[in-house]
């Protein structure tokens, strides 16, 4: 069950680029794996931090949720799903925001392993709490589920159904999910995903506890990771506006500074495997083919990593599926942004997932092609011919790493 706010305790598998795994692990969100005494950060207005006790494993799961000023309505709840290595905090210029505009329920929690969720006494990766868990995204994938049916649409009709918006890593979670057949997914919203996860790295299979070497090399890499200016340089390589990050460059080093856990589940998510992928999809494009519901891309065209090639190769294959005539693609460009377009440009990002779950067209008028939010614009793909590579490259690019 949930519990307030507070401190608490701490197959037909796709190829893998490991060098693109790494490239995420040590520049998008360094670090930020264990549980300080002033972790979870306290939340905005409108925002209630919650735990949710994961009784089975004996684990205790952070999350936060924000309800309709108006009280609850029919409206389907949306799920917020963040990248690696942060928590529901980098979601928090959005909630509050979006059950306003939407009348939805408003969720995001941390991943185990990371911000405020871990196992019960966990002492990293000794306790009996931990022995067996591997901090791998198919374990993610199942406490994404679980959290939807167990606290999400807690009560809900067996029809209710739930909007997934991912960023990074959390956009390949929100794919897997929405892959799923029978997935209680209303619609899909990718920013920026990662289309690949997991090394795979040969002599241990993740799970706890770990062999000397992979844990001597966890803890190596992740001590080295937590230094400010690391993660000031880091985050500015992502961001095209870095004066958005700055307040990020506290709240992650926050998450590093008490490790009970840390240097054990950043060792298993370097060895940790790739997705299982359903329906023996051959990676991630043929896996957004298996997604029934509506998709939204809104990409940051700035970020230098998941970049825009990789937006138009996700449209491409979500305009192939099945049931692409009766389901909406749309890809939206916002510059400047990067790596976290709802982060770095939460007014604009705002705006157009409000439209998006509410059925309405991503801009303001269903015939533009631009719109301008301050300092961001906004572009909408209107043909197919924007959607097809722009470089002689790029299809290749995207296809060795998807």
């Amino acid at each position: 069950g949930a519990s307030p706010g507070g401190p608490g305790p701490h197959t037909h598998t796709t190829g893998i680029s490991m060098r693109m795994t790494a490239l995420h692990l040590l520049l998008l969100c360094p670090g930020a794996l264990s549980l300080p005494t002033r972790y979870p950060p306290k939340p905005p207005a409108g925002v209630k931090g919650l735990y949710w006790d994961r009784t089975s494993l004996k684990q205790r799961i952070h999350y936060e949720v924000a309800e309709p000023p108006k009280g609850p309505s029919d409206s389907a709840p949306i799920l917020l799903l963040n990248g690696f290595g942060v928590g529901s905090f980098t979601w928090h210029r959005n909630m509050a925001a979006l059950a306003a505009s939407t009348g939805s329920s408003v969720y995001a929690m941390d991943y185990v392993g990371q911000g405020a969720s871990w196992p019960v006494d966990c002492d990293d990766g000794n306790a009996e709490s931990e022995q067996g868990l591997r901090y791998a995204i198919d374990d993610w994938k199942a406490q994404a589920a679980e959290f939807i049916d167990a606290i999400v649409l807690r009560g809900a009709s067996p029809d209710a159904c739930v909007h997934l918006v991912g960023n990074s890593a959390g956009g390949l979670l929100a794919a897997l999910l929405a892959a799923e057949p029978g997935s209680r997914v209303a619609s899909l919203c990718l920013l920026n995903a990662t289309p690949v996860w997991g090394s795979n790295l040969p002599g241990w299979d993740g799970r706890l506890p770990g062999p000397a070497v992979p844990r001597a090399i966890g803890r190596y890499l992740y001590d080295r990771m937590r230094d400010r200016a690391n993660i000031a340089e880091m985050l500015e390589q992502v961001y095209a506006a870095p004066e958005q990050a700055e307040p990020l460059v506290e709240q992650i080093r926050a998450v590093t500074d008490a490790s009970e856990g840390g240097h054990a589940a950043f060792a298993s998510i370097l060895w940790s495997p790739p997705a299982t992928l359903p329906g023996g999809a051959g990676g991630f494009e043929a896996l957004l083919q298996l997604c029934g519901c509506d998709a939204l891309l809104l990409y940051g065209a700035d970020d230098p990593w998941c970049s825009p090639p990789f937006g138009r190769a996700a449209a491409r294959a979500l305009t192939r599926r099945a049931c692409a005539g009766e389901r909406r693609t749309e890809l939206v460009l916002l510059s400047p942004a990067g790596h976290c377009p709802h982060h770095e440009a939460p007014e604009a990002a705002n705006a157009i997932l409000s439209r998006w779950v509410k059925g309405q067209p991503p801009l303001a008028s269903a015939d533009a092609a631009t719109e301008a939010f301050g300092r961001v614009s906004a572009s909408r793909a209107q043909s197919e011919g924007e959607l097809e590579p722009q470089t002689p490259w790029e299809g290749l690019l995207t296809g060795m790493l998807s």
